[in-house]
């Protein structure tokens, strides 16, 4: 009887207690919706946000890119099999894939090497060095490809250089890999480099006391932390080479023999000989592809999210840099050869390229009407895109740091999609929207018949438009929202509940934080978009007309003539002068930011 009772008593005891747990387990998850509502009731203008980010997502970005899935998937699978099972399709991607997963390689290396010497390290042109990181972004990549492939073909001096030495370099693998090495370092350098400032030095110093050497500091203390930044930026300069094209194209040399096509080309190619099943199943495969790594991508940034918070391994940006010693002099130098020979020596080569038949000449080679269609061409999208996407930038940057809701990290990876998917294929999911074939094309004549209007997207100057909208999608926001997330929303909150409205925490609270961040956005986006070559490639065919400035510089080039390649440069300068003007500027706002804080 005993033994009964007390069995019933532990019974008891435990139901008793297994029911507290589920009441607080019960409690915690109600506080956490209340969280969850109670951040959008204070803060004002969830549902506007939301429904604003939602709505320029889908139109811009999903809706397109859903075009090329529904067009895709509407082939029969012998269509499937012949296109994808063709020799220069397979080898295409399978150049595309090895030479951007070496290139990768490359940057995460070198990569981790120069966000270490920028923040551990104080010496001359440090500044200059950091500035120059960001030359990818805002060169146009047809100027880069092109002035990579004359400068490394033999009748350059570094093609020649190499050439005593049995290297070639244009027109093989090897120039595919120098291209997309170009384009791809800042995504490691600018992903590892704020993860470095952060590391608290003194694990690194209780390392040497206890007598670890320089390399097992960095392989047992360093790496371990910036490994799941290191992990993003490979991912990022991994997904940017498998969709390049401009950069590409010129010093691969495109020849299916010597298997030297990469992917975006052949779908280009399919595009020109209006084969719109074969780019479309083709850019099918690729859009996988990019989906998987945007889903890597996520995986990396949630991690290193859970890593720093909370973490005393992690706090504020370190200010002290120490000036380099023994090893550490090498390092350094050998990082400033290196930036100078892969990013400013292509600058230097376009200048003079440019002046090569003397001041004459180039003045009239600026002077032409195509040059001058193609120059209002390029203002013109470029001013129209970059109001667009800031105009977003701020919403999504408002939605994303100052409200806590269910999905808002696929929100945020779906916001990136541009930075992965290739331009050939934004330009191509516009085609599948309004061309001929498209699904929307029926809309768009009934509006024009209803208006007795001849509005077109495809070949003309809104398609122009639209593409540079996209690839620059995501640069104004991804430049606020780390900015907003570091500076809380205790302050939004405070106002709104004195009865604030919406515009005014904006304006007084939420600008001041943010109007750095967001002039160094629109910066990259103005550069960007000047210098967007792939998909408004693919959308514009009327030189004089649709042209923007890659578009007339790749017409120059391919003339083939002495003068028309000269030409070429002396337009390139031109964009080659703005993107070095907008370094300048981003450098000097960095300077007058770092100079108010402290």
């Amino acid at each position: 009887m005993k033994s009964m009772a007390l069995n019933d008593t532990e019974k008891r005891k435990k139901q008793k207690g297994l029911g507290l747990r589920r009441s607080k387990k019960a409690g915690s998850s109600m506080e956490e919706r209340e969280e969850l509502r109670g951040s959008y009731r204070v803060i004002p203008g969830f549902h506007l946000s939301l429904g604003i980010t939602l709505v320029f997502l889908a139109v811009l970005i999903l809706i397109p890119l859903a075009s090329i899935l529904g067009y895709s998937l509407s082939l029969a699978p012998s269509q499937w099999l012949n296109i994808l099972s063709a020799s220069n399709v397979r080898n295409a991607f399978l150049t595309s894939i090895v030479c951007s997963l070496a290139a990768a390689c490359i940057n995460a290396v070198f990569g981790v090497m120069l966000a270490f010497v920028l923040v551990r390290f104080d010496f001359p042109g440090r500044k200059f060095l950091d500035a120059m990181i960001e030359l990818p972004f805002v060169m146009p990549t047809a100027i880069a490809g092109i002035t990579m492939s004359r400068m490394y073909s033999s009748a350059g001096l570094p093609g020649q250089i190499l050439g005593k030495i049995g290297i070639k370099v244009s027109y093989t693998h090897l120039g595919i890999v120098v291209a997309l090495v170009f384009v791809g370092i800042p995504f490691v350098v600018r992903a590892v480099q704020p993860v470095l400032e952060k590391l608290d030095p003194q694990y690194e110093e209780a390392a040497d006391v206890m007598g670890a050497g320089k390399r097992m500091i960095f392989f047992r203390v360093i790496l371990p932390e910036i490994m799941p930044a290191l992990l993003t930026g490979f991912s990022l300069a991994f997904a940017r080479g498998i969709g390049e094209y401009g950069s590409v194209i010129y010093i691969s040399g495109n020849s299916a023999r010597d298997h030297t096509q990469v992917i975006s080309y052949v779908i280009m190619q399919k595009l020109n000989y209006l084969d719109y099943e074969g780019a479309a199943a083709t850019s099918f495969v690729m859009l996988l592809i990019s989906f998987a790594i945007i889903f890597m991508i996520g995986l990396f940034q949630l991690r290193q999210e859970k890593r720093t918070q909370g973490s005393q391994v992690y706090g504020k940006a370190q200010g002290h840099r120490q000036k380099p010693q023994g090893s550490g002099k090498i390092l350094v130098i050998f990082m400033v050869c290196l930036v100078l020979l892969l990013l400013v020596l292509p600058l230097g080569y376009v200048l003079v390229g440019a002046l090569r038949k003397g001041f004459a000449f180039y003045l009239a080679a600026l002077s032409t009407e195509t040059v001058q269609s193609a120059f209002g061409v390029t203002l013109l999208a470029t001013g129209i895109a970059v109001v667009v996407n800031t105009f977003f930038g701020l919403w999504a940057a408002w939605l994303l740091t100052r409200f806590a809701f269910r999905g808002r990290q696929v929100l945020s990876t779906l916001i990136d999609i541009p930075f992965s998917v290739s331009p050939v294929i934004a330009g191509l999911s516009y085609i599948m929207m309004f061309g001929r074939s498209g699904w929307a094309a029926p809309f768009l004549d009934s509006v024009n018949k209803a208006l007795g209007t001849d509005i077109r997207i495809v070949f003309a100057l809104p398609g122009v438009v639209l593409a540079t909208i996209f690839v620059t999608f995501p640069f104004v926001s991804r430049e606020v929202i780390p900015v907003l997330e570091a500076a809380g929303t205790q302050e939004e909150e405070t106002a709104a509940m004195m009865g604030a409205k919406g515009f005014t925490i904006f304006r007084r609270i939420t600008l001041p934080h943010m109007r750095w961040a967001l002039l160094y956005g629109v910066i990259l986006c103005t550069a960007r978009a000047m210098g967007e070559f792939g998909a408004v490639n693919a959308l514009s065919k009327t030189r004089g007309e649709t042209f923007t400035l890659p578009l007339e510089i790749d017409a120059l080039y391919l003339s083939g003539t002495a003068d028309s390649i000269v030409a070429a440069f002396a337009v390139s300068s031109i964009l080659v002068i703005l993107a070095i003007v907008i370094l300048l500027i981003k450098t000097i706002l960095e300077y007058r930011k770092k100079s108010i804080i402290n």
